[in-house]
């Protein structure tokens, strides 16, 4: 599956950000608007570093993706400062970061201090002055701009810019907010502010995004794993659902005999059938009990935002069906458009058994964890009706390195 590596994992951060600021089908736009703002004060007072700045504005909230609302909810309540999962997501999101390859150590330090205050009085580890990164205290200003925007009646600049003014020389030295104030009062602010004019500029970094500058492509699907490790760290119970959905998909194409880059499409496929899942609320994917029928509507949603986010990925267009159409069913009753046999792109029909073989024989709040014998059981009895009988035909490779009792 040949690339342009640096432009595909461009893009997939960009559609990541995308899809960690959505609530249901309401976009946050909070780590779009800091990135955006942080790039353009970079320009003069860091430059040659304004990419690293962007694509850490992009990623600077990724540690609190576990938790139950998005962190700006819980940002904006009082005392927010002093909320454990405040102050530990700082460091929590560096840790992922890090693992990005080639340019995560650039991008660290920005993420574990984007919080660090200039006199020393912000977290998690209170630093100050010249002990923070400055890209750091970019990321920092443009945070506390959407924020100040978030709980503000008005978007106009005049009236967010004293609110503003007031922390510098305390969370941020007087020279940033001083390159801050003629930036925004220039006429970026507006080009930010409101939602509408926000989109246009998304849709225009999108399409320009910098490139991330590595030196050599690292593996495709290595690298694409990490992601999967993003999307299976929203929920507590999914730890290592998408690598174990994606090795038993490639066990299937294999017994299929399918060549070697349509397996590669599956794998990549399988790693990613839930990316559209981050959308949605923690509480219904982790309720114990039956959902009602507003939340069952949340649910079913999330396969055709994983193929429209993807398919925003130049170079994973044809992967995206692969990856959303899992839970259509063999006899025509699945979702989301109730497609029927052959209809159903062959690679989904073997992420929706791998998906189920996973979902059955792991802890899951809401059913009894089985056997591998006893799931391959149960996908058997559904061929044909659920699943493709021709894959199921070949399911008992998912007993390999199982215990099947």
């Amino acid at each position: 599956m040949a690339c342009t590596y640096d432009r595909l994992f461009c893009q997939l951060i960009g559609v990541l950000a995308t899809v960690l600021d959505m609530e249901d089908d309401h976009k946050l736009y909070h780590a779009w608007r800091v990135a955006l703002l942080a790039r353009e004060l970079s320009r003069n007072l860091l430059p040659g570093r304004e990419r690293d700045v962007f694509y850490a504005g992009l990623l600077h909230d990724l540690g609190g993706i576990g938790l139950p609302d998005h962190i700006v909810h819980r940002a904006l309540q009082p005392g927010a400062k002093d909320d454990p999962e405040i102050r530990l997501h700082p460091e929590r999101g560096a840790a992922i970061v890090s693992h990005l390859p080639g340019v995560g150590l650039k991008l660290r330090p920005l993420v574990a201090q984007h919080h660090e205050h200039w006199d020393g009085s912000g977290y998690p580890r209170g630093l100050k002055e010249d002990q923070i990164d400055t890209g750091a205290l970019i990321l920092n200003l443009s945070d506390a701009l959407d924020l100040q925007l978030r709980s503000s009646s008005s978007r106009a600049w005049g009236d967010i810019r004293p609110r503003i003014e007031q922390l510098a020389g305390k969370a941020y030295p007087v020279e940033l907010w001083r390159e801050a104030d003629r930036i925004l009062s220039d006429g970026f602010w507006e080009r930010v502010a409101e939602d509408e004019a926000l989109e246009q500029q998304i849709a225009a970094a999108m399409t320009e995004l910098p490139p991330a500058g590595w030196e050599e492509d690292p593996p495709l699907t290595s690298t694409i794993s990490l992601f999967a490790r993003i999307i299976d760290a929203k929920h507590a119970y999914t730890g290592g659902h998408s690598q174990r959905v994606a090795a038993y998909a490639v066990k299937l194409a294999a017994a299929l005999k399918m060549g070697e880059e349509d397996r590669q499409k599956v794998e990549i496929a399988g790693l990613l059938h839930d990316f559209g899942k981050v959308a949605v609320p923690r509480a219904v994917l982790d309720k114990a009990g039956p959902l009602d029928p507003k939340e069952w509507e949340i649910v079913k949603k999330h396969p055709a935002r994983t193929i429209d986010l993807l398919s925003q990925v130049v170079y994973l267009k044809e992967i995206a069906p692969l990856a959303g159409l899992h839970h259509e069913r063999y006899d025509g009753r699945g979702y989301p458009y109730g497609l029927k046999g052959p209809d159903i792109p062959l690679g989904a029909r073997l992420i929706a058994v791998a998906d189920a073989f996973d979902a059955m024989t792991s802890p899951r709040p809401y059913q009894p964890t089985r056997s591998a014998g006893e799931a391959l059981e149960a996908l058997e009895r559904g061929a044909g009706r659920q699943f493709d009988p021709g894959v199921i035909a070949v399911a008992h490779v998912l007993l390999d390195g199982q215990n099947p009792n």
